[in-house]
């Protein structure tokens, strides 16, 4: 091989090499519903893509974002942080699209019978929710006559 081959070859090489350099970044959409799952595909995505820059992160979040789920941060879009938008608006959107620890076990215990209620309460809640506040829904059960 001449010098000249030679030298096109690695320049074609090198060529190829920076023209893939960036993976595209498409946000599914948003699941109002398990915001936190959509935040562990987006950030899979940024990691794939290795965009560590605040201000790409954000544009991205903006943009799988429809109207309704923009409504609930619009106080924030209208006057963002001039540092970290990124976190402050994920932190927003969990914060008011994720229930409660007591909403979430409200709804999952539903209609159980009062002798199994209590014990399925501690187990579920562990020790990240006060004992009074279980007693306290535990009771709200109780029929009113007991």
């Amino acid at each position: 091989m001449s010098r000249s081959s030679e030298s096109r070859s690695h320049e074609n090489i090198s060529a190829e090499s920076s023209e893939i350099n960036r993976v595209a970044v498409k946000p599914p959409p948003f699941w109002r519903n398990k915001p936190n799952l959509s935040f562990f595909q987006l950030e899979a995505q940024f990691d794939v893509a290795n965009i560590t820059q605040d201000q790409t992160k954000y544009n991205i979040v903006l943009s799988a974002l429809d109207e309704h789920i923009l409504d609930f941060i619009e106080y924030i879009l209208s006057n963002p942080p001039t540092e970290n938008k990124y976190i402050a608006h994920k932190s927003a959107l969990l914060s008011r699209l994720t229930d409660s620890k007591e909403a979430k076990l409200k709804n999952l215990l539903g209609d159980c019978h009062l002798s199994d209620l209590l014990r399925q309460m501690k187990s579920f809640a562990g020790s990240k929710i006060s004992e009074e506040f279980l007693k306290t829904l535990w009771y709200k059960r109780l029929p009113q006559q007991v």
